[in-house]
């Protein structure tokens, strides 16, 4: 009875390998994580079912034949999982990877010799185990190499990463340990050590192990058919294990009790198949498929998201859309917007939502009906109207959830099925309902964050085509008045009283002052086109602090905002890098300079930009001003978003905390001292160091 369970623990194992990586593989043929995946679950799979027919044999020939088919199985496997782990963190395959496949290759072809397995013997009560040959040892010395080079790996990954990419890696590593240790019991009785497989059960914990991972963490998305496929084969091996073991211990007990323990297995597996279905489905949502949450922790992360975004509709919304779906995990979801032009609710993010043009007017029934509510929604609620409900349930939304503002209905949240397959409950309810006030204020707060920013950004357009104007209308009035006195001369005949050496003279004087003019004027229209050159993302490199800083200051000159005079630049060590995006760290400087200029005296008035060492891997950068300053209530204020100590009309509030945003997402910090009379000092700091010992580094 004991000896049974071997070859069935390989039967389960080849099923469970099976057909986790055929679903996987599935549900996305071309992805190449998906590929990886199945080729390692059809090398485990190729090993447990040899497995199962060579303890299965019942002479000879047959045991040593599947033996050495199963030991294929056994070679792929480390070349097939360092394969799948090099996918999975997202790395190109190296030498060891092709070293391991050509090792690989040199084994099968040696895997029907007698140099690798001599022969199948009796051991303990294994009618035929193998007797290693000398091949076998270095192909045990390299699966054991290769499986802890791939551990390697993952501990790396495991410990730089962090969030998400960081639990995929820690299942991985349990999976590693969990099979690696079921596996490697099988090697024992090799070499003559009285030790059973009986943890080879565990190579399915592998499996199941990595299989969460990637399902759990977002690589697939096939929830649903994996849950079905667990629940599946937990019930056929929960089943199995009833029906074999009461009939095998009915027979033990009883003779001839085969049929009595046929009798009694089946009769407690129809009594228990279904409850224990229902169990199974309530342990796989609880624990695998459906990520439990109380309001407050939903509520805290969705803010901590907040906080780094850039402060724009869109962008909330797909962030939102995002974390909904990594939270709450609907099939479907989406976030609508009022658009105060068109009066229709827009479509401004989504996941799963198939048709982009979805808009619903304001003088909707469906908007009237969600003006009133305060909680979410169900679609198959009697106060929606068909036509309308129709058109929601063909995207596959369930629910729709009211984002208020002061009783106005700025926007709706609509979210599908889960993909659990479980309803929405009262705690789920409560918890969407607390996030989408949360997320109606941010929109709220986007709308008129855009609103104000249009308007200081016409300002500020203003000031500088202004400055443009007479930046470069100056070097166009020297160009115009030479070139017009030389025509004036050639058309009143004044030059042919000149001698031809005294008119190309005259003439190249003239181009001279004339093209020093025009190279004027280029050299101000680069400053501003590289200055206003829009960062199409957030890029972290190795940026020399003192060129962005002379940028800067020249954009300020040629916009007329700030007589470069006033500004002294102070370099205190060697020339500093920072870590940090070019494009927004020239905006930083020019918000805290531009901010500087205004609180400083028009005659007396200085503004200091000092760059030095902030310790051994950070710079920083400090704008001073001998302006104003500000009392400690401002200066506490002076980041918050739409403070402003200026006139209505003159100042919106968004320079400072523009600067706050950017220099966090950058990595950085920024504080602020000031003294009333006496001036101000904005201090950036940055990850950064010298740019020459950065260079012989």
């Amino acid at each position: 009875m004991g000896f049974l369970y071997f070859p069935y623990s390989g039967l389960v194992n080849a099923i469970a390998a099976f057909a986790i990586g055929f679903f996987v593989l599935s549900k996305n043929t071309r992805s190449p994580i998906n590929k990886a995946f199945a080729l390692f679950t059809i090398s485990i799979t190729i090993w447990a079912f040899n497995y199962f027919i060579w303890l299965m044999s019942t002479d000879y020939s047959t045991a040593l034949f599947y033996i050495r088919v199963t030991m294929i199985g056994a070679i792929l496997i480390p070349v097939a999982f360092l394969h799948f782990v090099l996918q999975f963190i997202n790395k190109k395959r190296n030498l060891a990877s092709f070293t391991t496949t050509a090792m690989a290759a040199i084994f099968i072809i040696f895997s029907f010799s007698p140099d690798y397995i001599q022969k199948v013997e009796s051991r303990l009560f294994f009618p035929f185990w193998p007797v290693p040959g000398w091949i076998f040892h270095f192909m045990l010395a390299y699966f054991v190499i290769v499986l802890l080079y791939a551990h390697a790996l993952l501990w790396k990954a495991w410990k730089q990463e962090d969030g998400a990419k960081k639990d995929r890696a820690k299942f991985i590593l349990f999976g590693i340990m969990t099979g690696f240790i079921g596996g490697c019991t099988n090697y024992f009785l090799w070499y003559n050590i009285s030790i059973p497989p009986y943890l080879n059960i565990l190579v399915s914990g592998f499996v199941v192990f990595v299989a969460y991972a990637i399902i759990r963490h977002q690589l697939l998305d096939i929830e649903v058919i994996i849950k079905k496929t667990l629940i599946f084969a937990s019930l056929f091996i929960i089943v199995f294990g009833v029906f074999v073991g009461i009939t095998l211990l009915t027979q033990e007990i009883l003779a001839g009790g085969r049929l009595l323990g046929l009798a009694i297995s089946s009769l407690i597996i129809i009594f228990t198949v279904r409850p224990l279905e229902s169990v199974l489905i309530r342990v796989t949502d609880k624990y695998l498929f459906q990520k439990k949450y109380d309001y407050k922790h939903l509520i805290k992360e969705f803010m901590d998201e907040l906080k780094v975004m850039v402060l724009n509709a869109n962008d909330i919304a797909q962030s939102t859309i995002d974390f909904i779906n990594t939270s709450v995990r609907p099939i479907s979801s989406a976030i609508f917007m009022h658009n105060k032009f068109t009066g229709q609710y827009d479509l401004i993010a989504s996941s799963e939502f198939k048709d982009r043009n979805f808009r619903m007017p304001d003088s909707s029934n469906l908007i009237r009906v969600l003006a009133g509510k305060v909680k979410a929604l169900k679609i198959d609620n009697g106060e929606i109207p068909q036509q309308e409900r129709t058109r929601f349930t063909k995207e596959g939304i369930e629910m729709i959830i009211p984002l208020l503002v002061h009783k106005e209905l700025i926007g709706f949240l609509c979210l599908g099925n889960k993909k659990s397959d479980e309803d929405y409950t009262e705690d789920d309810v409560d918890a969407l309902s607390g996030l989408s006030g949360a997320l109606a204020i941010s929109l709220n707060n986007a709308q008129l964050f855009d609103e104000r920013a249009d308007a200081e950004k016409r300002a500020l357009i203003g000031t500088i085509a202004a400055g443009i104007n007479h930046e470069i209308g100056n070097p166009l009035n020297i160009i115009t008045i030479k070139l017009g006195t030389l025509q004036m001369l050639a058309k009143e005949g004044l030059l042919a009283n000149k001698s031809k050496e005294q008119i190309i003279y005259d003439v190249s004087e003239i181009s001279k002052v004339c093209l020093d003019s025009a190279e004027r004027i280029a050299e101000i229209t680069k400053q501003i086109s590289e200055f206003a050159k829009p960062d199409k993302k957030l890029i972290l490199d190795k940026v020399s602090v003192n060129e962005v800083v002379d940028e800067t200051i020249a954009f300020l000159k040629s916009g007329m905002i700030l007589n470069t005079e006033k500004i002294e630049k102070r370099i205190m060590c060697e020339p500093l890098y920072a870590m940090v995006d070019r494009g927004q760290l020239k905006q930083i400087l020019f918000n805290l300079i531009k901010n500087a200029s205004h609180a400083i005296d028009k005659e007396k008035g200085r503004i200091v930009v000092s760059i030095d060492h902030n310790g051994s891997d950070e710079i920083a950068i400090k704008i001073i001003d001998n302006g104003r300053g500000m009392p400690k209530e401002i200066m506490d204020k002076a980041f918050s978003l739409f403070f402003t100590t200026k006139e209505p009309g003159e100042g919106t509030g968004l320079g400072l905390a523009l600067v706050k945003i950017m220099t966090e997402r950058n990595g950085g910090r920024i504080n602020v001292e000031s003294q009333v009379g006496k001036g101000t000092v904005f201090t950036l700091v940055f990850k950064g160091g010298n740019i020459k010992e950065a260079d012989n580094g």
